[in-house]
């Protein structure tokens, strides 16, 4: 039997609506790799260990669409 200690912890999973919080998030130039619009609102979140890089997220200004990049 497997004891409760010897499961990992549960991850915690941000969800942001469209338009929730956007306006307070820093905007950056980067290209959209969907309409090419040149700005995006980012974020950072440490996605994997501690002792690897966060992930970087953007979502485009123009059409809204979220990627991310890995350190």
């Amino acid at each position: 039997m497997i004891s409760e200690s010897m499961h990992e912890p549960k991850k915690e999973i941000i969800i942001m609506e469209r338009d929730e919080g956007i306006a307070e998030l820093p905007k950056t130039k980067i290209m959209c790799p969907k309409c090419d619009n040149m700005e995006a609102f980012w974020w950072m979140q440490q996605t994997r260990a501690a002792d690897e890089p966060p992930t970087m997220f953007y979502r485009c200004t123009k059409c809204s669409y979220s990627w991310r990049s890995y350190g």
